[in-house]
């Protein structure tokens, strides 16, 4: 007993501990996780063999019966977005695999007299002359050839050989005369003339066709200019025509092997 500032006697007392905790008198099962309320109070709580093939899941689902809702739920179902037409049966109306027989046979037909059932002359095709890519060789162009003296000056490989000499004393190895005109020497040692080239291509009496190969063809000077036993020049045609003769000459070797 205890008395307050103005004398009053009063008692106190301890209270009691209530059985309803928010509201409800229900036991809760705190133990399940990753559950919402709605689902622990429709599911079993207690769970004594859980294993695999144990579990009634009818049974669980039959609680509403011995827990009742404390509200009324509707026959039909519940309300708002609920379903309550009947469910639409499909049914397919193709036959399903090997219950049909399609017809391997085909059906008559009936022939025409002429082709596509036209009788117009056909323009027949232009045979093309030209062959197609890969069947020919491409002819490539062709130039003079140049000598390279790593740096220095370059010179342009010559269709003939010229000789510049005050006076030629080159004699024929077989028929012993001196050449006219274009002849052919091997290292300036052995010469032959045009007539005695020829034989010796076809007969091969002295030469055989791989020593011949080895001939180059020379020319002498004095068709374009006379010494006179003298080192000077006197020209028989122009300095500029000649060199002109003379590349021209250069390229159309390239193509002619003589």
């Amino acid at each position: 007993m205890t008395l307050s500032q103005e004398g009053f006697k009063y008692v106190i007392q301890k209270q009691e501990r209530q059985k309803i905790c928010f509201g409800s008198g229900c036991p809760r099962d705190t133990s399940k996780k990753n559950m919402t309320p709605f689902m622990r109070y429709y599911t079993l709580e207690d769970h004594p063999s859980v294993t695999p093939n144990s579990y009634d899941v009818l049974k669980s689902f039959k609680t509403i019966i011995t827990k009742p809702c404390s509200h009324s739920i509707s026959k039909r179902g519940y309300s708002g977005i609920a379903r309550f037409g009947k469910k639409v049966e499909v049914k397919d109306i193709y036959p399903s695999p090997l219950d049909y027989n399609t017809s391997i046979f085909p059906k008559l037909i009936h022939k025409s007299k002429y082709p596509f059932d036209s009788s117009s002359k056909r323009q027949t095709f232009v045979d093309n002359t030209t062959p197609g890519p890969g069947m020919y060789v491409s002819i490539k162009r062709k130039g003079p050839t140049l000598k390279h003296s790593f740096g220095g000056r370059v010179k342009m490989n010559l269709g003939v050989n010229l000789k510049c000499c005050n006076r030629n004393t080159d004699i024929c190895k077989i028929c012993g005369t001196k050449p006219l005109g274009d002849y052919w020497h091997l290292k300036n040692e052995i010469f032959l003339c045009r007539p005695c080239m020829i034989k010796e291509y076809k007969k091969e009496t002295k030469f055989k066709q791989k020593e011949l190969e080895q001939f180059r063809k020379i020319r002498d000077c004095s068709i374009m200019h006379q010494h006179e036993t003298t080192t000077a020049k006197i020209w028989l045609m122009h300095p500029r025509r000649a060199v002109q003769w003379i590349h021209k000459e250069a390229y159309l070797s390239t193509y002619f092997n003589e």
